[in-house]
């Protein structure tokens, strides 16, 4: 089935080829990595390697690379003399890796054309490649396993939706799951679906979820005054959604506005999940006559700290802004993204929000829910209530927060399954 595969492969990338021509006119965005992603390794990167066989870590973008933090961490720490390359697929998720990981070398992820994929493989010859997620590209791992190296899925994830669409596809993913020797699920539930599409079960085992992992501690009050302080905001009650996409801004300004009129020195800090949206996230503040500040124009004057909305417009700050937030909403979960990590705001005891659709962090979501940890609004005209209502309860946010604290605290351990898997398959004799 790989020659269907490749010529489908084919047809849609020259079906894509003139909106990716126009969007690399327009913006960076699509131009960043794009030798790389052609097959193109820099020297510099043979050479940070010094020709030693590399741990090489994909991980696809800004969610995924934060996630294995801990991870290269541990990998590091258990393996020192053993070189750590990291991969993405988009500009952000490269610039939080270079930012926040301890790795050797950094690439993008090259596109899964067969003569690409052999050529980079053959020049870096990775000792171990691992995959964060579920990240699969089927001519990538076919010349992993054709070259003797083998794969390993970390913190492993099926959603609802990607099992329906692997599920039609069962003999070819049987194929493509064969060149992977373990397979790390976050949830039984994972592992049973993976399995159903194909995966050996003795390869298959169930480590948890990295993501509880992350090394998020919440900030001393005298921590939060300052940042408070940076962002403007002094000592108003904020109420904060990070991670928002395309439709959701506007329900969280709805549910702004609509609590600023029981709370009026509210503030609202708004994180969008893209940052190239955010003229057009302006532009609907303005329309609603609320005044704007960006996080990138640095500490505020006296003059400047009566903005009502902060946009936070920088990479990588989300996790510790959460600790400003009196009320904290988690987007990705009102449009059909599948929600985004609930774990940060958890680590700092806050009362969190979310929408319907967290199918991306459904085990997350169930045990927060479960635990009284968070609350989940069906209806997006609903948010503004449920924001009001915490705003006036502070006994009900606390509990909130503490049970979600608790959630986060009482499901770690992940790395330390992981990294023992991993162990197990460098200390197998290496393949010349």
């Amino acid at each position: 089935m790989f020659p269907l595969y490749n010529l489908l492969l084919l047809l849609a990338s020259l079906g894509a080829l003139p909106y990716f021509a126009v969007q690399s006119l327009r913006t960076t965005k699509y131009r960043a990595g794009l030798r790389q992603r052609l097959g193109h390794v820099p020297a510099d990167i043979v050479a940070a390697l010094q020709g030693r066989r590399p741990l090489w870590l994909h991980a696809v973008s800004v969610g995924e690379v934060i996630a294995a933090v801990p991870l290269v961490q541990a990998l590091r720490q258990c393996f020192p003399h053993v070189p750590i390359l990291v991969s993405t697929v988009t500009d952000t998720g490269q610039a939080t890796a270079r930012d926040k990981m301890a790795a050797d070398a950094y690439l993008y992820f090259p596109l899964d054309y067969p003569w690409v994929v052999r050529g980079v493989i053959a020049r870096l010859r990775p000792r171990l490649f691992l995959m964060v997620e579920t990240e699969i590209w089927p001519n990538f791992l076919r010349q992993l396993g054709q070259q003797g190296i083998p794969a390993m899925l970390v913190n492993g994830r099926i959603s609802p939706r990607s099992f329906r669409g692997y599920r039609r596809l069962r003999p070819f993913m049987r194929q493509v799951l064969r060149s992977i020797s373990h397979l790390s699920m976050q949830t039984k539930l994972d592992a049973e679906r993976i399995i159903a599409i194909g995966a050996a079960p003795d390869r298959v085992h169930i480590t948890g979820n990295i993501k509880y992992d992350l090394p998020l501690e919440a900030l001393t009050q005298d921590e939060e005054r300052d940042l408070r302080l940076e962002l403007g905001l002094g000592d108003a009650p904020v109420f904060m959604a990070g991670s928002t996409h395309r439709g959701e801004e506007e329900i969280v300004v709805n549910a702004y506005v609509q609590a600023r009129t029981r709370m009026p020195a509210l503030r609202l800090v708004l994180a969008p999940r893209h940052l190239d949206r955010l003229d057009e996230i302006e532009a609907l503040l303005g329309s609603r006559h609320l005044s704007v500040r960006r996080r990138s124009q640095g500490r505020p004057n006296a003059a400047e700290t009566g903005a009502s909305v902060l946009l936070l417009d920088t990479i990588g700050e989300l996790a510790k802004v959460y600790a400003v937030g009196t009320v904290v909403f988690v987007g990705g979960s009102f449009a059909p993204i599948g929600g985004h990590n609930v774990l940060e705001p958890a680590a700092h005891r806050k009362a969190i929000l979310f929408g319907p659709h967290m199918h991306n962090f459904h085990q997350i979501a169930a045990a927060l829910l479960d635990a009284g940890g968070a609350l989940q609004v069906q209806r997006p005209e609903a948010l503004g209530h449920s924001v009001s209502d915490l705003l006036q309860h502070p006994e009900r946010r606390q509990a909130l927060g503490e049970a979600a604290y608790l959630v986060l605290r009482d499901n770690q351990g992940a790395i330390d399954r992981t990294v023992e898997l991993i162990a197990q398959i460098l200390s197998q004799p290496l393949q010349v």
